[in-house]
């Protein structure tokens, strides 16, 4: 409660703060300036003000707004900052971040996991390649001006949006007079690893036909070439009775990868307006994003060693004697991996639609088709694994004592099987005898298709003598997703000569900083590859038919929607009120290895939302807003097929869920608002949602032989499904403010330089809490929800004055849940199965950002990100077991912008 109670305290003081020191000067007012000046004897270099610009634009639209929303808006010359959507709005209130490889990709809202938000161009929403879970990396803030976040979902939207929607509103031709050109050439470097980093945009538009036809057209490309440092510790062991208090890793393994990454998009938009009362459009969006990574890792499994005496790691008697922090293994096998991935994530999309107005009556339309691919291709996939003669195998010393760094050293093994001697130091895993085992190809991935139309009609009335605006509207989905997989498998012991790593291996030096315990060189990608193209190309590597059957699904989803919506309009504000009910069918169809025929399943559900907004304007400047939302966030569709998947690249197996139920929440939120005369903003608002049936995703050992091919046991891998669980709730407060000190400064006489400064702060406080039913031994038990932060901090520290721009942002994120484990109970005691619940600790980013505008067409630009270098943390049940750390090293790049 003393959170709720540091609210009052911190609007009242912002308050005051926001009479003394108005915020940035709108682009109107900087203009005046730029005039006044021009009058004067000496000549005083004004120059553009983005952030003030755009800030003055986003307020605008904000303050009209029918529910609780934050907007960030294009500046003058129509460009948003970042390269991409989510490191854009990873700026505004109540919004935190999930990288991946140290790139912005996922959104959660207030703390929310992030498959409770939705997105949408132009008010339609679309699906995400990867399913429900909408990926923001790959979209390009070039096609955008201006981003929405809807926090309070209106009956006009689609139901399934739990914790918000992020609409983008692309480019259209009217937004400029006339023709309008701009882009960006941008070069960088990679500080881990050296690559370069690329980034560049161009937007042309204009109008023709007497100012009926408006044309826009978008192309954009980003690539980043780098590498990563990584360890990790990984599964733990189930503890023993005698020892329930101790921890043992299976295996530790260093993941030395290098990758590049491309962006690329290209859009096309046409509007014509045939007269003032009817319009149509087309548009059309292409994103693809295509992760190009080159993973080399060894894995020590000190599972299948044992100590001095023979007696085996994974007993009894080893976890009553010996330290899991720090101790000697004799004969652990030593495990190699090498992966090329080449996924390629497509989402193309095409929209038709119209607005028009006759007899006082509005009518909105649209159709839009759009295809996701969401690519799986591997062309490399080998596995090298050390004799059972533990002579050829290292003798391990592992140091996990120190959290932040766990280390292994290798050594020879000499001595008896019951008598076992560490020998001389080995600082190469290369010198150990590792053949490869077997190769693997895959081909494929996971398709979806989706048609979409919706119609909108709304009419301005009276209803009991209130002005109302009457909206009702009818929306039909038709959605289809399939997995089909192909992979092509050989035996290493077919082929006359067994390849081993040193054969395949480069002479490229390893591009991480972090300590090595031993090492091993990068596989060099020509090599390998001409050595799996020639098994290809021989008839050595076969089609896995077993394997594509088991991989195979297809989910299908029809949604039909219709809503009503009033908007009574009065004195003091207004009030949005109504409801909207979906009918959902879903249908399934998968291969079930354990019953050697195809399975299918349907279901289908019929919700209603009914939702209600209070907008009370209190003053001209002062606002209040309270809302009472209902939703459902339905499970994804890879979650609803009937069958197992796995993943021989990372031991993985998943498995669906076609009984999964929506997640429904009942949801209340009431904010403050407060718009200064100059520019000046601070809300502060608190929000609370009662969810049921919450879906979680819970990882465990598979444990079963069904999907065992060839020599390939699969029966250790790690199952991942999704259930539902019991009830459970979210509370938070969310606190903003942007301030400039440009009136401040004037009034105390300070220097003019000095009236540039400006800071924008936002804080999220979350708290929430999910019952997790009882399964097998374990008892039920509360975990918070997966995704949810407790604290959420963005700050940002800008410059604006002649021309120059400057901005400093922090970003910082508690400890979040990532995925829910298994538990059981051993020794009276409730303890992981394997790693148990799944945690990233902590998280923070500082960026910082420079632009100069140098005459009124080009403007140099500078952009710093990741200076602090933090390492990313994954940690399972408590935090003295790390499970992975990596880390990705600063970026820098720089260009040149321009506009016309």
């Amino acid at each position: 409660m003393s959170k709720f109670k540091s609210l009052l305290s911190m609007t009242a003081l912002g308050g005051v703060a926001l009479g003394l020191f108005p915020a940035h000067a709108t682009a109107a007012e900087a203009a005046a300036t730029a005039a006044d000046a021009a009058n004067e004897t000496e000549i005083v270099v004004t120059g553009r003000r983005p952030i003030a610009e755009s800030d003055a634009a986003a307020l605008a639209v904000q303050k009209k707004a029918n529910s609780i929303v934050s907007v960030l808006s294009a500046d003058s010359a129509g460009d948003l900052p970042d390269q991409n959507i989510a490191f854009a709005i990873g700026r505004l209130p109540g919004i935190s971040l999930e990288r991946d490889q140290g790139q912005a990709r996922y959104v959660n809202l207030r703390g929310m996991p992030r498959r409770w938000s939705t997105i949408s161009y132009d008010g339609l929403t679309v699906v995400s390649a990867e399913g429900r879970e909408s990926r923001f990396d790959n979209i390009p803030t070039a096609i955008a001006s201006q981003i929405t976040v809807q926090k309070a979902i209106l009956p006009s939207m689609p139901g399934d949006t739990v914790a918000g929607n992020v609409d983008i509103r692309t480019r259209r031709a009217f937004d400029y007079d006339g023709r309008h050109i701009t882009g960006k050439l941008g070069l960088g470097y990679v500080t881990l690893g050296g690559g370069e980093e690329i980034d560049t945009n161009f937007v042309a538009s204009d109008i023709f036909l007497n100012g009926k036809l408006g044309v826009v057209a978008q192309a954009s490309y980003y690539r980043r070439n780098m590498a990563t440092e990584n360890w990790e510790t990984d599964p733990y062991l189930l503890a023993r009775a005698a020892a329930p208090d101790k921890r043992f890793a299976r295996e530790f393994e260093y993941k030395n990868y290098r990758l590049i990454r491309h962006n690329a998009s290209a859009s096309l938009r046409t509007d014509y307006k045939f007269d003032a009362n009817n319009e149509v459009f087309a548009s059309f969006i292409v994103n693809t994003f295509v992760d190009d990574e080159l993973r080399d890792n060894f894995i020590i499994r000190l599972d299948q060693g044992t100590n001095a005496a023979g007696v085996g790691y994974n007993s009894d008697a080893f976890f009553s004697a010996n330290d899991p922090k720090f101790g000697t293994v004799f004969g652990a096998r030593l495990n190699g991996r090498i992966d090329y991935r080449k996924s390629k994530d497509t989402i193309g999309t095409g929209t038709v639609g119209g607005e028009h107005a006759f007899a006082g009556t509005d009518v909105s339309w649209r159709v839009n088709y759009t295809e996701a691919w969401n690519g799986s291709d591997q062309p490399v996939g080998m596995a090298f694994q050390s004799p059972s003669d533990f002579l050829q195998r290292p003798t391990a010393v592992y140091d996990f004592r120190d959290s932040e760094g766990n280390i292994v050293r290798l050594f020879r093994t000499l001595g008896t099987t019951g008598a076992r001697t560490q020998g001389e130091r080995v600082f190469s895993a290369e010198q150990f005898n590792t053949p490869a085992t077997n190769a693997f190809r895959v081909d494929g991935g996971e398709l979806t298709k989706a048609w979409t139309a919706k119609v909108d009609v709304d009419r301005e009335t009276q209803l009991f003598g209130v002005p109302t605006k009457i909206e009702v509207g009818a929306m039909y989905t038709d959605r289809a997703k399939k997995n089909a997989p192909t992979q092509f498998n050989i035996a290493t012991s077919a082929v006359a000569s067994i390849p081993t790593w040193s054969s395949l291996a480069s002479e490229d030096p390893y591009k991480g900083k972090q300590p090595l315990g031993f090492t091993f060189r990068y596989s060099q990608r020509d090599k390998t590859n001409a050595l799996i193209d020639g098994y290809f190309a021989s008839g050595l590597m076969t089609r896995d038919a077993t394997g594509a059957l088991n991989n195979y699904w297809r989910v299908t989803e029809t949604l039909t929607a219709a809503y009503a919506m009033g908007t009574s309009t009065f004195d003091w504000g207004n009030i949005v009120y109504g409801v909207r009910a979906e009918q959902i069918e879903n249908s399934g169809r998968a291969w079930s290895p354990s019953l050697l025929r195809f399975v299918s399943t349907s279901s289908d559900d019929t919700l209603f939302y009914p939702s209600v907004h209070v907008n009370w304007d209190i003053t001209d400047e002062l606002k209040l807003r309270v809302g009472l939302t209902s939703t459902a966030s339905r499970p994804d569709y890879d979650e609803l097929r009937p069958n197992f998947t796995f993943n021989d690249s990372n031991q993985s197996v998943s498995g669906g869920n076609p009984n999964a139920k929506p997640e429904k929440q009942k949801g209340f939120d009431a904010y403050l608002e407060h718009y200064g005369k100059n520019g000046g903003y601070l809300s502060a608002g608190v929000f609370y949602k009662d969810i049921e049936d919450v879906l979680f995703t819970q990882a465990g050992v598979f444990g079963s032989t069904i999907l065992n091919t060839g020599t390939t046991d699969r029966s250790g891998y790690t199952l991942t499904t999704t259930r539902n669980a019991g009830t459970g709730e979210l509370k938070g407060v969310e606190v903003f403010a942007s301030q400039s000190f440009e009136d401040a400064a004037k009034a105390i006489g300070a220097p003019e330089w000095m009236e540039g400064f400006g800071i924008k702060a936002a804080v999220t406080w979350a708290e929430s809490s999910v019952n997790v039913p009882a399964v097998g031994t374990a008892p039920a038990r509360k975990i918070k929800l997966p995704g949810t932060s407790d604290s959420t901090y963005n700050l940002q520290a800008t410059y604006e004055k002649y021309g120059l721009t400057l901005s400093l942002a922090y970003q910082y994120r508690t400890a979040w849940l990532q995925d829910v484990g298994a538990y059981q109970t051993v020794g009276g005691r409730l303890v992981p199965t394997d790693n148990g619940d799944i945690y990233w600790d902590s998280d923070e980013e500082i960026d910082f950002s420079a632009r100069y505008q140098i005459n009124k067409n080009l403007e140099w630009f500078f952009d710093a990100a990741n200076i602090g270098d933090q390492p990313a943390i994954r940690y399972g049940d408590q935090k003295q077991n790390p499970i992975e750390r990596e880390r990705f090293g600063p970026r820098y790049i720089s260009g040149i912008r321009f506009n016309f």
